[in-house]
Parts: C-alpha cells; sequence; structure tokens
C-alpha cells in the first residue's frame, strides 16, 4: 500500500535527519520568528498526536457502517487541494493554529521516540484501514473550531495523505535549517 510506504519514508527521513545533532543544533534557529528543527518536529508531534483519535474513530466508524472498498480512491476538489498545499517545497506559508504550536525547545532524544511512536500507530491504523471505503469514510478535523468540526468530514484516506504530506513539508523545512549558511557544525 502506497500509504505505509510514504508512512515508512517519512519516519527514515526523520530519523536521517536528527541522525548525530547535537542539542544546540537540534533546538537553533536561522532568525526569530523562524523554525528549528526540533520544532518542525515536535509540531509533528503535536499535530499527528491529535489526529490519531478522529482517524482511529473513523475507521471504527467505517468498520461498524460496512463501508468497504478497494482503491485506488480519488477525492474531491477541496481535499486534494488542501493536501497539495503541503507539499514540500514549501512556496506558501500557513500560520499553526495556537493547539499546534511547538516549544521553543526540545529534548532530542525524547522528540524523536515521540515522532516514531506516533509515527507507528499512524502506520497501524494506516493497515488497519485496509479494505475501508477511504472515500466514504469519514474524519473530523481536530484543527477546526467545535462548530466547524461537526460540520466539515474529510475522507479518510484524504486526512491519510494529508498527514503524511503535512510531514514531508515540515521535515522538508527542517532540511532547510540543517542547510543554512549559519548552522552550527
Amino acid at each position: 500500500m502506497e500509504l505505509i510506504v510514504e508512512i515508512e519514508a517519512n519516519a527514515s527521513r526523520a530519523k536521517a535527519l536528527v541522525s548525530g545533532l547535537s542539542h544546540e543544533q537540534f533546538n537553533w534557529r536561522a532568525e526569530p520568528g523562524r523554525w528549528s528543527i526540533a520544532e518542525c518536529i515536535t509540531h509533528l508531534n503535536v499535530v499527528n498526536g491529535l489526529d490519531l483519535a478522529p482517524l482511529r474513530e473513523g475507521a471504527r466508524v467505517g468498520r461498524s457502517r460496512g463501508l468497504t472498498g478497494a482503491g485506488p480512491f480519488t477525492y474531491g476538489f477541496i481535499s486534494r487541494k488542501f493536501i497539495a498545499s503541503m507539499e514540500p517545497p514549501v512556496t506558501r506559508k500557513f500560520k499553526a493554529p495556537a493547539a499546534y504550536l511547538p516549544p521553543p525547545e526540545a529534548d532530542l532524544a525524547r522528540t524523536i521516540a515521540e515522532y516514531r511512536r506516533i509515527n507507528a500507530e499512524v502506520r497501524q491504523l494506516a493497515e488497519e484501514s485496509v479494505g475501508l471505503d477511504m472515500r466514504r469514510v469519514k474524519t473530523s478535523l481536530p484543527a477546526l473550531p467545535a462548530v466547524l468540526r461537526a460540520l466539515v468530514r474529510m475522507p479518510l484516506g484524504a486526512r491519510f495523505a494529508l498527514l503524511t504530506a503535512h510531514d514531508r513539508r515540515h521535515l522538508w523545512q527542517a532540511e532547510q535549517v540543517c542547510q543554512h549558511p549559519a548552522f552550527p557544525k
């Protein structure tokens, strides 16, 4: 399944990115207002961690309603545009909602361990979702205000695609930090 390959690729990319970094390098910022590698990965931990419950619930409801199907699945225009907007290279920046803002500093070992743990849960949910109709099973979006969350739903497959694209976006952003000329060696 392509989704599993993407999830594993993101995990490998994150591991390679932080390999050999010091605490100082992990938390270094090119300038005020720009995120460090630590902030990029901690942000993914926060976002992906909050996404686990809606993904799990969507799959549970889909199974209970017998919403099965075989892909490949296609998604609507808005879902496709939202997913595409997350793909690197980043050409358009978005302000993260306050609930998704990372702390200004983080411990490398704990942060990457948490990323791997959440990534493994996402992978397991993706595996358990095989056989569901990824277009008809809907999930909520935790970033939306509560009123909209009840109204706006996204296909499960599109949510997984959004999550993996969002990971690629911020892993790419973290790689840009490493490539900055002033990055500590």
